[in-house]
């Protein structure tokens, strides 16, 4: 019984200790500087006049009809646009 309780423990406290490393990284790095404005993107109006590299003719132009023609984003973050 003890072994593999063992095993478990060690198991859950290194993936809880990966846990903290990778959120600690992603701290560091600067992911959560912004978070409050990355949160209202979604909401955004020029969300619906931002190019989309993954759109077919026919979606492109019914959009391009309701919104106007695509642009490039002007600030990094917007459809992968990240620095």
């Amino acid at each position: 019984m003890l072994p593999s309780s063992l095993t478990v423990m060690l198991a859950i406290t290194i993936l809880g200790l990966l846990t903290v490393a990778a959120f600690g990284w992603a701290w560091l790095k600067g992911h959560f500087d912004r978070i409050n404005q990355q949160a209202l993107i979604p909401m955004d109006d020029d969300d619906f006049t931002v190019a989309r590299p993954w759109e077919n003719a026919s979606q492109r132009a019914q959009r391009v009809e309701e919104f106007g023609p695509p642009h490039r984003p002007a600030t990094p973050g917007i459809w992968g646009g990240t620095q």
